[in-house]
C-alpha cells in the first residue's frame, strides 16, 4: 500500500472512496469490500481532521484517535491511502471541482460512496446530480446502501451515543470488535503504587465514555492481562487533567514508554471523590473484587 498527503500520486487508481471512517465500523468494511470487489487499483481518501471540526461550531468527540483510523484502515487490501489535510480551502471545493480533481490526479474511474455521502460545498448528496457530475468525466459514480444490524443503521454517529451511554457491548457489535484506547505509557503520580495498586497511566485527550471505573483488558505485545481501569480526573487528588490509569492484576513491570491498547469490558461505578486515602482504598479493592467476578463469571460461559 502506498500512503500519500496529497492527490499528486503516481499511482492510477481504478476504484476510489472517500470518507473520514471514524470507527473503522462494519458498515465502513461493507463499503470497503465493494470498493475492492471491483477490478483494477483501489484506494481510500480519507482527512487527517473531521470534517464537522471544520465545518460547524458544534464539538464532536470521536471514537478514535487519528492514528488508530489510520492504522485500521492500513489493513484494508488496497492499494493506495491518501490522507488530505481537510480545512476551509478543501471544504470550499464544490462537487465538481472534487469530481475533476480525482479524475485529473488519479485517473479514477469509478467513484464508490457510502449511502450517506455528500461531496462539495454544496454537500451535494443526491446521487443523480453526482451521477451526471461523474459522467462528464466519465466516472462511475457507485452509491452502497447502508448495512443495518437489526433495524439501526450502523454508522459513526450511532456508536458514539452507544459509547456515550457505556453500552460497550452495543459499541463491539456495530465495531465488530471492542472498543479500545491506545498510547504511550507515560510516568503517573506514583499514588497508585503507595495505595498498594500500582496503575499504567495514557494521557487521553478526550473521551466519549462516561467517566469512573471499569474492568478492563490490557493488551501488550500481543497478550491480554485483566484489571481495572478508572477515566477520568481523579477527583480526589485534585488532579484537572483527563487521564487513563489501569492496575493489572498479578503484573509489576515497568512499561513506561511502551505501547498499549485498553480494552474497558464492564462499568463497574462513577468516578467519585473520597474523603480519604483510606476509603479510597477500600473502594478500589471492592473494584478488584467486582472485576473478577465478572471476569470468573464471563470464562464460566
Amino acid at each position: 500500500m502506498e500512503i500519500a498527503y496529497s492527490l499528486a500520486s503516481s499511482f492510477s487508481i481504478d476504484s476510489v472512496t472517500v470518507g473520514f471512517f471514524d470507527g473503522c465500523h462494519l458498515g465502513h468494511s461493507k463499503l470497503l469490500s465493494v470498493l475492492t470487489s471491483y477490478p483494477g487499483s483501489s484506494g481510500i481518501i480519507t482527512f487527517d481532521t473531521h470534517p464537522q471540526k471544520v465545518l460547524s461550531l458544534a464539538p464532536i468527540k470521536l471514537i478514535n484517535t487519528t492514528d488508530e483510523r489510520l492504522n485500521l484502515l492500513q489493513m484494508v487490501p488496497v492499494d493506495w491511502l491518501g490522507v488530505l489535510t481537510f480545512d476551509e480551502n478543501f471544504a470550499h471545493q464544490s462537487a465538481k471541482e472534487f469530481i475533476s480533481l480525482l479524475y485529473d490526479s488519479l485517473k479514477c474511474k469509478r467513484l464508490i460512496l457510502g449511502y450517506d455521502s455528500c461531496i462539495g460545498k454544496e454537500k451535494q448528496n443526491d446521487t443523480h446530480v453526482l451521477r451526471s457530475l461523474g459522467k462528464s468525466f466519465d466516472i462511475e459514480i457507485i452509491r452502497v446502501p447502508p448495512y443495518h444490524i437489526g433495524e439501526v443503521v450502523v454508522s459513526s454517529k450511532v456508536i458514539r451515543q452507544f459509547l456515550i451511554e457505556g453500552n460497550l457491548e452495543l459499541a463491539k457489535r456495530f465495531l465488530g470488535r471492542p472498543y479500545k484506547l491506545s498510547g504511550i505509557i507515560t510516568k503517573g503520580s506514583g499514588i497508585g503504587s503507595t495505595l498498594g495498586f500500582p496503575t499504567i497511566n495514557l494521557r487521553v485527550e478526550e473521551s466519549l465514555l462516561p467517566f469512573g471505573v471499569y474492568a478492563c483488558e490490557v493488551l501488550y505485545e500481543g497478550t491480554i492481562r485483566l484489571g481495572i481501569m478508572n477515566l477520568g480526573t481523579a477527583p480526589t487528588f485534585g488532579r484537572e487533567s483527563l487521564c487513563l490509569e489501569a492496575h493489572i492484576f498479578s503484573f509489576s513491570q515497568n512499561l513506561y514508554g511502551e505501547k498499549v491498547s485498553i480494552i474497558p469490558r464492564k462499568f463497574l461505578r462513577k468516578e467519585q471523590k473520597f474523603q480519604s486515602q483510606e476509603a479510597l482504598t477500600k473502594a478500589i479493592e471492592q473494584d478488584i473484587l467486582h472485576a473478577q467476578n465478572f471476569f470468573n463469571y464471563e470464562e464460566r460461559g
